[in-house]
């Protein structure tokens, strides 16, 4: 049975738009949520995060990387084997990240 732990990382990088891996390769599937609220995403307004199940996520809703608005949540593709990553504008952006392991 598959047990649900946090994600690598609950926050983006202390770069702008720089991805980092929110949910390792080889999961059971999972979940990441981008925060309703400037608080609990750590800054001064809301902002979308980007999530991308393929590669590197951009800062543009296109191809692979999807814009997940304010109070959103993705669920991740069962057994996929690529890490699912995520970027945003600001640097520190905090989001939720579930993964299910073997």
């Amino acid at each position: 049975m598959a047990t649900p732990v946090p994600g690598p990382a609950s926050s983006t990088s202390a770069t702008p738009g720089t991805a980092v891996i929110a949910i390792a390769a080889d999961q059971n599937g999972g979940y990441i949520v981008n925060p309703a609220s400037a608080a609990d995403q750590g800054l001064a307004t809301v902002e979308v995060l980007y999530v991308n199940q393929v590669t590197n996520a951009t800062l543009l809703a296109n191809g692979t990387t999807i814009a997940l608005q304010p109070g959103q949540s993705y669920s991740i593709i069962p057994n996929t084997v690529t890490a699912v990553t995520v970027a945003a504008a600001s640097a520190n952006h905090k989001f939720t990240s579930v993964q299910w392991n073997d």
